[in-house]
């Protein structure tokens, strides 16, 4: 496959799909919590959207009844527009519930037809009123007829297809609304702060489940062993005949464990031979080799640089407690970044914010780097960096970002959400909730032009990171 090609459909799947899943998290947890949602969209919120599938719902009549909507039930108007209003209901009792088989209203709003009325003062002109329409869905044929006003209607999710198929979008009822029964604003502040959570959550927990799978691929970190990363050409190692790969087992029969044992036994022979045993793909070698003072880092040195070999996962505990730990330092070290630019010690392309087509620019990068090692580097080799996991870890650090960037206390993100339900968890007491929707819509709308201006820069001043 053509790899700009590869590199598109990798981006649209791998971004489209972490927000997915950040949004995953609060409509389970709003669910979990017996909050309504009203839609989840796969893609961004477009007009015509395509309904895939509509769960089960219900509404109450002033009699006190309870009609259940069927599954994917098509209403031509939203369902809200039904309260306050008479219907006629053909439905069946099923396990003594009733389900509706077919609906009909009369007298809502059209508002696209109108029709004459003349007023009867003095200075009488034509006014124009909106004529009444009679909305029918389903087929009439249940068993039993009700004719009755509606007084709440609580219909299930709709899981829509939009025609912007990038991330997508949950909507909650009665979202800034606390007067909305069964909606988000109208539930505990212990529940709503749940459901905040759990989209970030989520995008951290997706980050741990990658570093899994690429841990279960390369292998899991050796801490028992010491591995030759690099061989300093000339040095007295490469003179020695010490290769890239090698693994040392001993020096002068002295054990190797770890960076200590090795360090030990070079301090202790400065000019002086050592015969190390390494292990070079499954054999056992003997290379002597006379430990040298460098001038420039005033130590004794052989002129190799050293790493952790890797070995085959024992199981999948081992490889999800190493991607909790990877994506915990990951998390340490985004948090660090403020500082670090405070104080100068990261170069303007490391602290700079980047946009869709930074992001694609760097994928495309590792698409290609993995592409190369899929090809060429043996799938045995020691460093794990020769194996196509390169796309896998920019998508793990995604996550995180999206997961970290939402928890930033900042108006409209769901950090900026939680920081409104602290004073009601303390002090017992809601802020305004006009005056919270109006902070939101502002930094809504600063974040908007925030985002703008950082794709635009992204052409403008395209990012210059080269992926190892």
């Amino acid at each position: 496959m053509n790899e700009t090609l590869l590199t598109w459909l990798v981006f649209i799947l791998a971004f489209g799909g972490m927000v997915l899943i950040h949004e995953f998290g609060h409509y389970i947890v709003a669910r979990w919590a017996k909050i309504e949602v009203e839609e989840f969209g796969i893609g961004l919120p477009t007009p015509g959207a395509l309904t895939v599938w509509s769960n089960k719902g219900y509404f109450l009549l002033d009699d006190g009844g309870r009609v259940e909507i069927p599954s994917n039930f098509k209403l031509p108007v939203n369902w809200n527009e039904l309260i306050d209003h008479q219907v006629k209901i053909t439905a069946d009792r099923v396990d003594d519930r009733l389900v509706m088989r077919s609906i009909e209203v009369v007298g809502l709003d059209d508002p696209n037809r109108y029709s004459g009325a003349r007023s009867t003062s003095p200075d009488a002109h034509e006014e124009q009123i909106p004529s009444r329409r009679v909305v029918k869905a389903g087929k009439p044929e249940g068993a039993m007829q009700l004719y009755d006003v509606v007084t709440e209607v609580h219909p299930g999710t709709r899981f829509t297809l939009n025609w912007l198929p990038l991330g997508g979008f949950v909507r909650p009822k009665g979202e800034n609304d606390p007067n909305v029964p069964g909606g988000l604003a109208a539930a505990s502040p212990w529940k709503r702060l749940a459901v905040l959570f759990a989209g970030p959550l989520m995008n951290l927990l997706t980050a741990v489940l990658i570093y899994s799978i690429i841990f279960g691929r390369v292998g899991v970190p050796d801490p028992t062993r010491v591995l030759v990363s690099s061989v300093v050409d000339g040095g007295p190692a490469a003179q020695a005949g010490f290769e890239y790969g090698d693994i040392f087992i001993s020096g002068n029969g002295a054990p190797i464990r770890n960076y200590d044992d090795l360090r030990l036994i070079v301090d202790a022979h400065e000019d002086k031979p050592v015969t190390f045993l390494v292990d070079r793909s499954g054999e056992e070698i003997e290379l002597t080799v006379t430990p040298e003072l460098s001038a420039e880092a005033q130590r004794v040195m052989i002129g190799v640089g050293l790493g952790v070999p890797f070995k085959q996962s024992t199981s999948l505990v081992e490889t999800l407690s190493l991607g909790a730990r990877y994506t915990y330092l990951h998390i340490r070290t985004l948090i660090a970044l403020p500082a670090q630019m405070i104080r100068g010690s990261l170069d303007s392309e490391q602290s700079r914010l980047i946009g869709l087509k930074g992001i694609f620019d760097v994928l495309q990068q590792t698409v290609s780097r993995d592409v190369e090692a899929t090809t060429t580097a043996p799938t045995s080799s020691p460093d794990p960096m020769n194996q196509p996991v390169r796309t896998l870890e920019l998508i793990a650090s995604l996550s995180i970002s999206l997961g970290l960037f939402n928890l930033f206390p900042f108006p409209a993100l769901d950090g900026g959400r939680i920081l409104f339900i602290l004073p009601e968890l303390i002090f017992r007491k809601r802020v305004s909730p006009q005056v919270e929707n109006l902070v939101h819509g502002m930094g809504m709308a600063f974040l908007l032009l925030l985002m703008i201006y950082i794709n635009v820069m992204d052409f403008v001043n395209p990012i210059n990171v080269t992926v190892p």
